[in-house]
Order: C-alpha cells, then structure tokens, then sequence
C-alpha cells in the first residue's frame, strides 16, 4: 500500500480512535493566528490535548467503523480533544464553562467503546460512570414501587 496523505489522515484518525479511550468530539471556527494562540494556550492550561481532524477523512474513516451515527454531525473544522492523564476528575460544568468561550461547541463524547451525543450529555448529572448507573437503579426502583402501588 502506498503512502498518500489521505490513507495517512485516515489511518491516524483510526489511530486515534482506537487508542484514546475518552475524548471529545467538538466543533471550532476559523480564528485568526493570534486568536489561535490564545486558544491554545488555554488548552494547555486546562490540561487538554487537540487533534484537528479533516472532514472527508474523518467521514471515510467513521463509515468504516461503529460509530456511523456521528459522520453526520461532522461539517466544518472538527476536533479531537482528549484530557491529559493527570487530570483527576472531569465535570460538566468544566466543559461547557470553558470550552464555549473558545467559540468550541461539544458534539459528542466518547467513553470506553460509547459514544455519546451531546444531547444525551445534557441529560446526565455526571460524567462518573458509578454514579450514573446509581441513578438509574434508583429510579428503577421508585418506578417499580410506583407500578407497584398504582397496579393495586
């Protein structure tokens, strides 16, 4: 196989995929250099790392893979954006508070093999997987004693 620029794009897209396994999927604007700087700058400040990926690349790259249903939400300048390992925990608040004065909005999120929409995001009260999961068991069970108590 011959090395072209797009089968590199794509492989390192790939890469990137299967090796990070919690990154997040936002769309940027055009900024000038200076701007740029900036931007990057508070990155590395947040302890957040960037890959720019390029749409028709990136759209080749999902369609191939399990995560088909996110191709239609790439369209302009796309970024991988990925925590540093030292980072200890991560909140909602510390994604949309910091993130959106950047002119960064968050497309989706990827956990482990999910990917999540930002929809879904902003229905959750956490990132914690733990205390997810106790939230839904809990409302299991109110619902389940609801049925209980209406059924009678």
């Amino acid at each position: 196989m011959k090395l072209t620029t797009k089968n590199y794009k794509t492989n390192k897209i790939r890469n990137y995929i299967k090796t990070n396994h919690t990154f997040f999927l936002f769309n940027g604007n055009i900024l000038k250099s200076y701007d740029w700087i900036i931007t990057e700058q508070a990155f590395k400040n947040m302890h957040f790392k960037y890959y720019k990926i390029f749409n028709k690349a990136a759209i080749k790259t999902l369609n191939k893979s399990i995560y088909k249903q996110i191709k239609t939400t790439i369209n302009g300048i796309t970024f991988f954006i990925r925590p540093t390992p030292n980072i200890k925990s991560l909140s909602k608040q510390l994604l949309f508070n910091n993130f959106e004065p950047l002119l960064f909005s968050l497309i989706a999120l990827k956990i482990n093999n999910k990917m999540y929409s930002s929809k879904q995001l902003k229905n959750t009260c956490s990132l914690n997987y733990k205390t997810n999961k106790l939230l839904i068991y809990q409302f299991n069970i109110t619902h389940l004693k609801f049925y209980y108590n209406f059924s009678k």
